[in-house]
């Protein structure tokens, strides 16, 4: 979905574990190490902590029959709990601030 749209950005709003239950499967692989998932390859270039409530990790996809490359950008947020709501509106609004510079199309996801 990611490749066929030419997405370049994904919005995570879940934790990959929240009290000790898989909430999403993780579909990165560590920074420096490679994953492929059917087609593309894909690698965690770097991961950047924002603030408390978000980090920003960034990908290198690589189509492995026509090799042509991409760059993705994940925006994880947080501080969503599963059965809640974030305790304050303040790191969801800087977050869809953050998020919203970019003019391309945007998969939002949560679990």
């Amino acid at each position: 979905m990611v490749w066929e749209n030419g997405c370049t950005v994904i919005v995570m709003m879940s934790a990959l574990v929240e009290d000790g239950e898989k909430q999403c499967d993780r579909y990165w692989p560590d920074e420096d190490e490679m994953m492929i998932v059917f087609d593309p390859q894909v690698n965690l270039v770097s991961e950047h902590i924002w603030c408390n409530d978000f980090l920003v990790r960034s990908f290198y996809l690589k189509n492995v029959q026509t090799q042509e490359t991409r760059t993705l950008t994940q925006f994880h947020f947080l501080s969503w709990p599963v059965q809640g709501i974030p305790t304050s509106t303040r790191p969801l609004l800087d977050f869809r601030r953050y998020c919203s510079r970019r003019s391309c199309p945007i998969i939002v996801h949560c679990r």
